[in-house]
């Protein structure tokens, strides 16, 4: 495990940087959004469109890149603790450009939770049912204080996190951005999760002791940037 006070100030300035493109083009590909790394990358710098592709999975893109400066903004004060409010407006701040400019795209309600049932596809897992989600995100936030988490506090808190499913959409990423504010928060350099690795996160996720070894080796992907 990595920790960010080995890093020099232009090393930690220059990771955040590249986790910015990486983070974002990893987390969105994994959910389906189509942008290549290169693609997500002249969006995200040069503020060029990928022509070809939706509108509102671009617009979804630069919401969580948006969310992602947020997190790293407010996780380097060790006061701000993670409460209720923070997570509904990183859901929302990712979602609000595409909600007004391409509704269709876009699961409602935004910045909210779920009124519906949910259930995840080849996964025997119960999700909370949505009149129990914000009595389970409180009680989550309650046995977790965003800055005095170990990494295997992090992963035990993903996979709680990520059985709640609190939102229409959007779950999986708004749960990677809050390891990366909690890694960040305890001094622990964020994970860049790879979409090449869908596969072998998704089997982690169900047992935090191999969750906290796929995160720790995850770890590896985001200072392999600073090379």
């Amino acid at each position: 495990m990595q920790r960010l006070n080995e890093l020099s100030l232009r090393q930690r300035e220059e990771l955040f940087r590249q986790l910015r493109i990486s983070i974002t083009h990893h987390s969105n590909a994994m959910e389906g959004t189509t942008l290549s790394f290169g693609e997500t990358k002249e969006l995200l710098e040069l503020g060029h469109t990928a022509g070809h592709k939706p509108l509102g999975e671009q617009l979804v893109i630069l919401g969580f890149a948006k969310a992602y400066d947020v997190i790293v903004r407010e996780a380097t004060n060790r006061e701000n603790i993670i409460d209720s409010s923070f997570i509904k407006d990183i859901h929302a701040i990712m979602f609000e450009d595409a909600l007004q400019v391409a509704p269709g795209f876009v699961s409602k309600p935004v910045g909210a939770y779920r009124l519906d049932e949910r259930h995840i596809k080849g996964v025997d897992i119960r999700l909370s049912a949505p009149n129990k989600i914000s009595n389970d995100i409180e009680n989550l936030l309650y046995r977790f204080n965003s800055n005095n988490m170990s990494l295997l506090d992090i992963a035990e808190f993903h996979i709680l996190f990520e059985r709640v499913h609190p939102f229409a959409d959007g779950n999986g990423r708004v749960g990677r951005l809050i390891m990366a504010f909690q890694a960040i928060q305890n001094n622990i350099v964020p994970p860049l999760i790879k979409n090449e690795h869908r596969d072998k996160y998704l089997k982690a996720i169900n047992d935090k002791d191999e969750l906290f070894r796929f995160i720790d080796e995850s770890i590896q992907n985001s200072m392999a940037l600073l090379d």
